[in-house]
């Protein structure tokens, strides 16, 4: 079970990565950021982060639907490591 630190890490290096990939290299990702389009991301790339973290985590947080607003980064890590257990 990765521990909440590596899991931020994580998340916070595919979101990165995914946004280079679009070409936006002037992004700042941190735990405060937005989960919404401010951050440069559209549904298709968002589908993608949540794709590579349940390969690189191996717990899929939205199997049983999402009971809880994401507004930032960081809430999108705890969801990970709840999950996770």
């Amino acid at each position: 079970m990765p521990a909440t630190d590596q899991i931020a890490q994580k998340v916070i290096a595919v979101i990165t990565e995914t946004l280079h990939a679009k070409g936006k290299t002037d992004t700042d990702v941190s735990l405060d950021s937005p989960v919404d389009r401010r951050l440069g991301l559209d549904s298709l790339d968002w589908a993608t982060v949540v794709v590579r973290l349940e390969e690189e985590t191996g717990v899929d947080p939205f199997q049983e639907g999402l009971s809880r607003e994401l507004n930032t980064i960081a809430d999108l890590v705890e969801l990970y490591a709840a999950a996770a257990g």
